[in-house]
């Protein structure tokens, strides 16, 4: 959806064999418009098909209360439905910095969220964040990606992914270091974009989303046409934004007003960051 926007970027660290672990963003999405970046994957999944733009009198047909409005007054109605939401999932598929990456997380406007971030060649990172804490778990692929951006050599490689892989990390949300991870978990930046519904915006056909029935509406964009798929039953939630043209990806937006789970799974082996010293992870792990 247009002026949406969300940060989505894998979790790293900088520190390597010393580990006083600072942490950073790997590759640093800028908000990423909803309704322009982060879009329409090569291949949409069935029954979701981008639509063409309405054509005659029967576009729009069985939309319900959306049926008499313009696509502008629907992408507005959409606006406002967003804008209200509490706490939502987002699955997505997009590039950062022409790496794919995909995301599912479930986020609230308190800043939590838990989910999964995937670099392609990065491995995946698990995160979860309540308004106290930070909680993230690289697996191995993730932490040789790391040690290779720092340009460590094998030997530190080896025993950061000893260390590291598959193991929880916790740094309070207080800490300087958590302030780049604070945007991948605003649902704020996600739902309340700036701007208006462009007024050549127009009504496409009908598809399925996800078992619900959705209006798309369809909106020339600088990197190509965006659609937004609109709930036509009950709340005109987007269920669905994409994009396709020089720029591909996709958002999916589901489980509206559903609480965020920000508890860590039971035995969680946990290592905490704020603890660690300047003398290597000798002193402390």
């Amino acid at each position: 959806m247009r002026s949406r926007t969300i940060g989505v970027s894998a979790l790293t660290t900088t520190a390597l064999f010393g580990l006083t672990t600072a942490c950073a963003p790997v590759g640093e999405s800028k908000a990423a418009d909803i309704g322009r970046a982060a879009r329409a994957a090569a291949s949409a999944p069935a029954g979701a098909t981008p639509a063409p733009a309405a054509k005659g009198k029967g576009a729009g047909k069985g939309t319900g209360m959306l049926a008499d409005l313009s696509g502008a007054e629907v992408l507005s109605q959409a606006h406002e439905a967003m804008r209200k939401v509490e706490s939502a999932r987002v699955v997505a598929k997009m590039r950062d910095g022409g790496i794919p990456v995909e995301f599912e997380l479930s986020l609230d406007k308190k800043g939590s969220c838990n989910g999964t971030i995937r670099y392609e060649g990065m491995g995946k990172v698990d995160l979860i964040k309540s308004t106290e804490l930070i909680h993230f778990k690289g697996d191995a692929d993730y932490w040789r990606g790391t040690a290779s951006k720092e340009h460590a050599s094998k030997k530190q490689t080896d025993a950061m992914v000893t260390m590291l892989a598959d193991r929880w990390l916790k740094m309070p949300v207080s800490d300087p270091k958590a302030a780049a991870m604070g945007h991948i978990c605003d649902l704020d930046k996600l739902t309340d974009g700036g701007g208006r519904p462009n007024p050549l915006a127009r009504k496409g056909e009908t598809a399925t989303i996800d078992g619900k029935q959705a209006l798309a509406v369809v909106t020339a964009a600088k990197e190509g046409t965006e659609t937004d798929y609109i709930a036509t039953q009950g709340t005109p939630y987007v269920l669905k934004s994409t994009v396709s043209g020089d720029e591909t990806g996709e958002v999916l937006f589901s489980a509206f007003g559903t609480p965020v789970d920000t508890a860590l799974p039971e035995g969680a082996d946990v290592l905490d960051l704020s603890k660690l010293g300047h003398g290597g992870p000798a002193e402390s792990v």
